[in-house]
């Protein structure tokens, strides 16, 4: 785009008075004397008005300085418009340096500041923008900055560590070290972490520095061998993805813990055998679990050490399981973990199982019969007796078919008044009068319940058949 404001010496500013506490999206910084912003503009100022201004260079001096106010920053793909050769480093250097002029001249608070350019990378921040952050107030940070695998290594600079009132921090595809200066963010209560290289006990320091989280959410991180969790007390979302294979996982002082979702994306048969998890220890620790989410590396790792029946006491806030694809075709230890689970969840509503592998040599009539409160030496009286009592969804990925399968619906459909849905995603490989076949023995299955259905649905979730079923 060409810049149309190469002549003026003044900086211009498009916006009405009345507009300048809105966010903006600045574009085309240049020198000192070059500036081009936009903003949402009130209904009486058209965007024709901004785009003659634009031609023009001439805009009402009550706009001129305006967006230097401005709380709320973004720096994206819109912001420079020109071609720009990031393998250059005199480019790259030069649209860096632009920001940081921009910085320099904004007066006031600045509440939020969000980069994110297509194309630049971590490297780019040797700069330090957020240094001239850290004195204007910043509360929400977020530095985006583009993957390619020469870049995935490179350090952020350790200035974000200086913005202490943060409550929103977010990177992305860069390498974060802390500083041994580091003091802690008091304020934190959002962490994201996307393609981020961590040092490996990240979690265990760094989260302790951090009271007020309550939002922690990492996806396709690198480093961390081990998740553990100690605290932050107001800690409620734990979302963690990551490309190896995780030694131990154990969660305490999370009282309020209510969504976990862990995906170690690595075959199992990298997981060592000798690895223990304290598998109670670590769910007591979760009173408020509403939600989990579960790769089956993680089932593998948490099989490792020995696994009661239930737990010492119930899960009875869990509502939500989810189980992830299997890659083993003996899952004996992990289906005693789903099992356990299962028991220890009287008011579980949904349950989805992405792979019915996990089910292989499941024996209903043991397995799934109603525990008493005796059951491994546990006493929890309000979780006697059957625990599919509230049990509306269940949805079956990968579906083969199978006798278990077909053991685990009967079992379902026989103790769960209140399930209403059984949705089945078979296997590509599976014939439609497999599929047919199936649909009709679960029909014939003993049900309890006055509104089940069975729906089967292809890979796109499109329904392809669906039969309700009788009660008994």
């Amino acid at each position: 785009m060409q810049n149309f404001w190469k002549d003026e010496t003044k900086f211009l500013d498009p916006f009405a008075g009345k507009a300048k506490n809105h966010p903006i999206d600045i574009k085309n910084m240049g020198s000192s004397q070059e500036c081009q912003a936009r903003t949402q503009l009130s209904d009486h100022h058209k965007p024709s008005e901004l785009c003659d201004a634009r031609k023009t260079s001439i805009l009402s001096r009550q706009w001129r300085h305006h967006w230097r106010n401005i709380t709320r920053l973004v720096f994206d793909d819109e912001f420079y418009e020109l071609e720009v050769d990031f393998d250059s480093e005199s480019e790259v250097n030069s649209l860096v340096m632009r920001i940081q002029r921009a910085l320099q001249v904004h007066d006031g608070p600045i509440t939020e500041f969000v980069l994110s350019i297509s194309g630049l990378t971590a490297a780019a921040d040797n700069l330090h923008l957020v240094s001239y952050l850290s004195n204007k107030g910043i509360s929400a940070l977020s530095l985006l900055f583009d993957f390619d695998q020469h870049s995935y290594g490179e350090e952020i600079s350790s200035s974000v560590f200086l913005a202490r009132k943060l409550d929103s921090l977010k990177l992305q595809a860069c390498k974060l070290k802390v500083p041994p200066w580091f003091v802690g963010f008091t304020r934190l209560t959002v962490l994201q972490l996307e393609m981020v290289c961590l040092p490996d006990d990240f979690f265990q320091s760094f989260l302790l520095e951090c009271p007020l989280l309550e939002d922690l959410r990492a996806s396709y991180v690198v480093g961390p061998s081990k998740l553990e969790i100690v605290g932050p007390p107001r800690l409620k979302v734990c979302i963690f993805r990551a490309y190896r294979v995780l030694e131990t996982i154990s969660f305490s002082s999370t009282p309020l813990l209510s969504l976990i979702s862990i995906q170690a994306e690595m075959y199992v048969q990298y997981v060592s055998d000798t690895t223990a998890v304290d598998i109670v220890s670590t769910f007591v620790s979760l009173p408020a679990l509403q939600q989990l989410n579960l790769s089956f590396e993680c089932l593998h790792l948490l099989a490792a050490g020995p696994v009661p029946d239930r737990f010492p006491m119930a899960l009875h806030h869990l509502e939500v399981l989810d189980i992830g694809n299997c890659y083993d075709d003996q899952c004996l230890l992990e289906l005693e973990v789903l099992l356990c689970l299962i028991r220890s969840s009287p008011n579980l509503y949904k349950l989805t199982i992405q792979d019915t592998r996990i089910l292989d040599g499941l024996n209903v009539e043991r397995e799934l019969t109603p525990l008493t409160s005796e059951s491994n030496g546990y006493p929890d009286p309000e979780a006697e007796g059957s625990y599919c009592q509230s049990l509306t969804e269940v949805h079956v990925r990968n579906g083969k078919g199978s006798r278990d399968e077909l053991d685990l619906l009967r079992f379902l459909l026989a103790n769960a008044p209140r399930l209403s849905r059984i949705v089945i995603k078979p296997e590509y490989k599976l014939s439609w009068g497999s599929c047919v076949d199936f649909l009709e023995k679960v029909r014939q299955c003993e049900c309890v319940s006055k509104e089940a259905e069975i729906i089967y649905v292809n890979m796109s979730d499109v329904i392809l058949l669906s039969r309700r079923l009788t009660t008994s």
